[in-house]
């Protein structure tokens, strides 16, 4: 049995996909999901939905869009052995990775953004991921292991959920960036030593409560007094914080859900 993760469903809900994950679920086993994670769309959001192209395949090799295809699918049994053939074949790591896994991250992430696929279903192809590039790591030189940038988020002291850093965190390192995941409860303190010592490209500070939301404007001033905004970008979010609470508070960004926090990361890391 499974429970909507949302208050409402959508029009136009295709119930096929969530018969789909609870089918999965049922085979095996339950992801670690908390309630409380997603928004009702709002009359304007399905309108705009609507109206998004779908993302197109890249071209590709037919080997290629397999892979692409079990990571849509969230096919984790089946990628590891995909993988070696592919690199019996002689492919090249660094293609596998980019061309097949990767650009299919990107499309669940589109995907995901016009709601078109689930929170399930991300962290399913998340899950594939992580399984292919255990086979990949030992094939992929230090430069097939660049970086797109150094992404660190954590919640602030007082609030306790997770459900959203941790979602973005998942889609951010699907696409390719270093992470750096803070926790939840994170004092002033620690925030300012961890940009200190690990100098991310870009800082996400999480809240859920309004309680809790002065902290993100203590964690931008304390940052900013200490002299450490000067490569250093900070984006906003959760469920109480809205653009112009982030703009008076000083951020560079803020995202209202996952999907919009990936395009947000990677329209800041290109300047």
């Amino acid at each position: 049995m499974i429970a909507s993760i949302g208050d409402t469903s959508p029009p136009n809900t295709q119930f096929e996909r969530l018969v789909y994950i609870g089918e999965r679920f049922e085979k095996e086993g339950r992801l670690p999901l908390e309630a409380g994670s997603a928004r009702p769309f709002t009359e304007s959001q399905l309108k705009q939905a609507g109206e998004r192209l779908k993302p197109k395949p890249p071209p590709s090799h037919g080997d290629f869009e397999a892979t692409q295809q079990l990571v849509i699918k969230g096919d984790h049994r089946n990628i590891k052995e995909h993988v070696q053939e592919m690199l019996d074949k002689g492919f090249k790591a660094q293609d596998i990775l980019q061309q097949g896994m990767l650009s299919a991250m990107e499309a669940i992430g589109v995907r995901f953004k016009d709601g078109s696929v689930f929170i399930p279903e991300v962290l399913l192809s998340a899950r594939v991921i992580n399984e292919g590039l255990t086979v990949l790591e030992p094939h992929l030189t230090s430069l097939d292991r660049k970086s797109s940038g150094t992404i660190m988020i954590g919640t602030v002291r007082g609030d306790l959920h997770d459900i959203g850093k941790n979602m973005v965190l998942t889609m951010l390192k699907g696409v390719g960036f270093d992470t750096v995941d803070l926790g939840i409860n994170v004092k002033v303190e620690d925030f300012v030593q961890q940009v200190r010592e690990i100098k991310p490209d870009i800082l996400g500070i999480s809240a859920l409560l309004t309680t809790t939301m002065p902290q993100m404007k203590m964690v931008i001033d304390t940052i900013t007094e200490a002299g450490l905004r000067k490569n250093l970008k900070i984006i906003t979010g959760g469920a109480p914080v809205n653009q112009k609470f982030s703009n008076d508070i000083g951020a560079d960004g803020y995202a209202q859900d996952a999907g919009e926090a990936i395009s947000l990361v990677k329209r800041l890391m290109k300047g």
